[in-house]
């Protein structure tokens, strides 16, 4: 991971590649960012059809779906958190993620429609938990709360 020879005095490898491609992630951030891709793109899929497959009501069904998904991520969250805490302490500048206008907008449309779903199923008379929905309603949150914050 070290490269003593970097141009522009980078210290690591990943940091000659774009900061916005995977491979200009640092490695723990990179971990976490292809378990995220894969957990939507194969393993959400599963475990849905699996626990589908035993039976297990809808409240049940979405406290373990969330139990499974938090065992996997935490760790990962922290191991990357720990890196860039780390990387910081080094004086490696951390590109971060700016929220636009734009990024918050497309962020309250999603949660909008996850919002508007679930209501939908809840009329239809579908027993289901409104994790997703609030999960990103604290994002969106979170998000303004930083979109506030900057410098105009």
């Amino acid at each position: 991971m070290t490269s003593d020879n970097g141009g522009g005095g980078q210290k690591y490898e990943w940091q000659s590649w774009p900061p916005d491609s995977l491979e200009g992630m640092p490695l723990k951030r990179r971990r976490l960012v292809v378990w995220g891709l894969l957990w939507l793109m194969v393993l959400n899929f599963v475990l849905r059809l699996a626990l589908d497959a035993v039976g297990i009501p809808e409240p049940w069904l979405s406290l373990i779906f969330a139990a499974v998904l938090a065992a996997v991520f935490v760790p990962l969250v922290r191991g990357a958190i720990t890196e860039t805490r780390a990387l910081r302490a080094e004086g490696v500048d951390m590109p971060a993620f700016v929220m636009t206008r734009k990024a918050l907008t497309v962020l309250s449309i999603i949660t909008g429609v996850l919002w508007v779903v679930f209501a939908i199923l809840a009329f239809l008379g579908e027993l289901v938990f409104p994790l997703v929905p609030i999960a990103w309603t604290v994002l969106l949150a979170f998000q303004a709360r930083q979109f506030k914050s900057l410098p105009r």
